[in-house]
């Protein structure tokens, strides 16, 4: 049986914790990038609003690792008991829309509660995420995005060039916690590095506001029993 040399073997360890360690690095300069210098909060009587952007599920429907993470994500981000959970995503594989799988993820595992959950079911892009959770944007105190470290980022700028004023809200999400995530840590990086660059160049467009057939489809697809918000 061959052995591969003791010097080749730490050259190899060496290597794979200085690709570890760059990925961590990377991701927690993104996490704090893209941010007001300080959160001007909205309307008083207005509610912290995360907004959870969805991702597509498995081949067959079902929740996947990443839609627990972001969901995860989401809860250690703002208080269960007082925030607002806005989940988005559509029906991009299977039947039910990512956000529902996600919204029951986070109150069947995660103590959200029912009355703070809210369902944005059509969006299919990360501009549409934002556009389509508008409604609920408005009236926010304070915006948190919760979704992949690199992810989250791109979010954010969107959400500036969208709507200045409502970036200003922006409040610190904790979407990076050091080697929560392993070697996995690169694979999300290198993704979300790709989904930027076919966005950049065109490949996800602006997003239209939604339209009177998509408010009414907003109103009765999936559990009728959460929370839902006309999409204006």
């Amino acid at each position: 049986m061959l052995r591969m040399p003791r010097a080749n073997v730490l050259a190899a360890g060496a290597a794979g914790v200085a690709l570890l360690a760059f990925g961590e690095w990377q991701a927690w300069r993104a996490s704090r990038r893209h941010y007001p210098a300080a959160t001007r909060p909205g309307p008083p009587g207005g509610r912290d609003v995360v907004l959870v952007l969805g991702f597509r599920s498995t081949a067959s429907g079902r929740l996947n690792a990443v839609q627990k993470w972001r969901t995860r994500i989401a809860a250690r981000s703002a208080d269960p008991a007082t925030a607002l959970f806005v989940f988005s995503g559509g029906a991009v594989r299977g039947e039910r829309p990512e956000a529902e799988l996600m919204a029951d993820y986070g109150m069947s595992r995660l103590g959200i509660p029912h009355r703070n959950v809210a369902i944005e079911p059509l969006a299919t892009s990360t501009r549409e995420n934002l556009a389509f959770g508008m409604p609920w944007l408005r009236d926010a105190r304070t915006i948190r995005i919760a979704s992949n470290t690199h992810h989250a980022l791109r979010a954010r700028g969107y959400l500036r060039a969208l709507d200045p004023a409502l970036w200003e809200r922006l409040a610190p999400t904790r979407d990076h916690v050091l080697l929560e995530l392993g070697p996995l840590r690169l694979a999300l990086t290198f993704y979300d590095w790709v989904a930027g660059r076919a966005a950049t160049s065109g490949a996800e467009t602006a997003a239209d506001p939604p339209s009177s057939t998509h408010r009414r489809h907003a109103r009765t697809i999936g559990a009728p029993t959460l929370l839902r918000k006309d999409t204006a």
